[in-house]
């Protein structure tokens, strides 16, 4: 069993619900699990279970009068721990827990899980007017799952593909084609499976990339505007997220157009038919998935410990980049950050964050790598890049 950093116990305490965000694969089900086995008093309720979907759809009055009945039955008091698993399968039991909830205060505790809020929101879904805590779940981190890093790099850290899996390659092109692709189209989130099928296979190509929707437009065979819509649904759905630009110079030309990451690098060597080709040490490939897993453990950490950081990048016109720049919004950015895949970096790695400098001279300079040992190359901060993410997250 993985010991998760999100532990729902710990954030929810005893009288707190949440509503459980998460790409499929990533864990859900299992951290749920876990919440609910540590009270005797608990009900989960599987949407994915073809009968517990016919049976709620057909009368989700019938949801009601089940959890009641527990909580009437509950002889010692013990707040009920109600789990519902894949909630946008039918978005109107929310409004069901909205009622539960309010009508049972004290005496119940709800978990509500699915893919995305956006069918939710969609729908015109009851989300409780914020009384349910919004949690997000990634794949594994690497203090979860501290397995060799360029399989990882390769393959991503979704559980079900790298714990105890003989075939992660035939896992994660399943993956792609049941859940990105199928499972999508059967959400209503695109009408035109085909379309966005290549889409898909297009924008892995711009994984860690400024998107550029009118060239993928162009290679799909769709509008720009449908092809920032496709961009905007797997954001929605947490199997993507953007690295805007930061664009907080006063005397240069930068670059605004948000970078591209998906969620797990396995998928996108999926997508991209690259899950045979070996990944090897010192060359451009490992260099980009490195820094893409660099960029998503610094995004899970974010979201996980709640620090409020905003993460963007920082590129001039000219080609000069900084790929993290990490400030608290307005104002001058605390941290410039280069990523580098080599043992030991070269001074000329550096020139880019010493440009950076001479605009936010009272920004923090470090370098991320492999190196085993930290030390200091003028300005720059070089460290490993796990006690770097560690670092960030208390410093500031």
């Amino acid at each position: 069993m993985i010991a998760r950093e999100q532990k729902l116990s710990k954030i929810l305490g005893n009288s707190m619900s949440a509503l459980l965000l998460g790409a499929r694969g990533v864990g859900k089900t299992q951290l749920i699990d876990a919440w609910t086995k540590e009270s005797s008093n608990h009900l989960v309720f599987d949407l994915l279970s073809p009968d517990q979907f016919s049976r709620y759809l057909k009368d989700p009055i019938q949801l009601r009068l089940e959890i009641e009945k527990a909580i009437g039955e509950n002889s010692d008091a013990q707040t009920l721990r109600v789990a519902i698993d894949e909630i946008q399968k039918i978005p109107t039991l929310l409004d069901v827990v909205h009622s539960v909830y309010f009508k049972n205060k004290g005496k119940v505790q709800f978990v509500v899980s699915g893919s995305s809020a956006r069918k939710l929101k969609r729908g015109g879904a009851n989300l409780l007017a914020g009384r349910l805590l919004s949690v997000n779940l990634f794949p594994l981190t690497d203090s979860e799952y501290s397995g060799d890093l360029t399989r990882k790099l390769l393959l991503g850290s979704l559980p079900g593909v790298i714990i105890d899996n003989p075939q992660p390659e035939r896992t994660l092109r399943s993956y792609v084609h049941t859940y990105l692709k199928e499972e999508i189209l059967e959400e209503s989130l695109v009408r035109k499976l085909d379309a966005f099928s290549r889409f898909l296979e297009v924008a892995a190509q711009y994984h860690g990339k400024i998107i550029n929707a009118t060239s993928i437009a162009k290679a799909v065979g769709i509008s720009p505007n449908s092809a920032l819509s496709y961009f905007q649904i797997m954001v929605d759905t947490l199997v993507a997220f953007f690295l805007p630009g930061w664009n907080g110079s006063t005397t240069k030309q930068l670059r605004i157009q948000p970078k591209f990451y998906l969620f797990d690098n396995g998928v996108a060597s999926a997508l991209r038919g690259e899950l045979q080709l070996e990944l090897t040490e010192r060359t451009s490939r490992y260099g980009e998935l490195f820094e893409c897993w660099v960029v998503q453990e610094m995004f899970r950490m974010n979201e996980y410990l709640q620090r409020d950081f905003k993460l963007a990048y920082w590129q001039t016109n000219h080609g000069s980049e900084v790929d993290l720049v990490v400030s608290r919004g307005m104002g001058e950015p605390l941290a410039g950050i280069e990523i580098k895949s080599s043992t030991k970096p070269d001074p000329a790695d550096f020139s880019s964050l010493h440009l950076f400098s001479e605009d936010n001279p009272h920004a923090k300079l470090f370098c991320f790598c492999r190196t085993p040992h930290r030390y200091q190359a003028g300005k720059v901060d070089v460290l490993p890049w796990d006690q770097g993410i560690t670092m960030i997250a208390s410093l500031f």
